[in-house]
């Protein structure tokens, strides 16, 4: 099973991510989708993964500003589904915008982080996300 899915359109806040997976103490398993389409797509079992009804991840971490469908859409189409419905979601974003924040709680999300500006506190921010996260946080798992 996967730790966390990480929707994340921007090549760099992708790469960043990975070479901070590989420095964090802890073991965290991850997958990282590129677009709010293909997470849609994951989440339903539809398009490339038909057919692939894979276990959920513990956490998703979600960007917002998404090109095609966005960050927002993915939260709603969430939790529209059953299977997603309780899966906890962290908008994981550059904005401080209070519209986006509001709308992305009024959409279902668990928490809104902003992205911290350098390497090391995001590296700090992310081992502090999966420490509640992933250890502390009790789940409703679904089908």
């Amino acid at each position: 099973m996967t730790d966390v899915l990480y929707i994340e359109d921007n090549a760099n806040d992708a790469d960043i991510f990975c070479r901070l997976m590989q420095k964090i103490d802890r073991p965290v398993s991850y997958t990282i989708i590129a677009s709010g389409s293909e997470a849609v797509d994951f989440l339903t079992s539809q398009g490339a993964y038909q057919n692939q009804v894979a276990p959920l991840p513990k956490l998703i971490l979600l960007d917002l500003n998404l090109l095609g469908i966005s960050g927002f859409d993915v939260i709603q189409k969430a939790r529209e589904i059953d299977r997603t419905r309780f899966l906890p979601i962290i908008a994981f974003s550059t904005s401080d915008n209070p519209k986006d924040i509001k709308t992305a709680y009024e959409a279902g999300i668990n928490a809104y982080v902003v992205k911290p500006g350098t390497y090391h506190a995001t590296g700090s921010l992310l081992t502090q996300l999966f420490t509640f996260w992933l250890d502390y946080n009790t789940r409703i798992d679904s089908k």
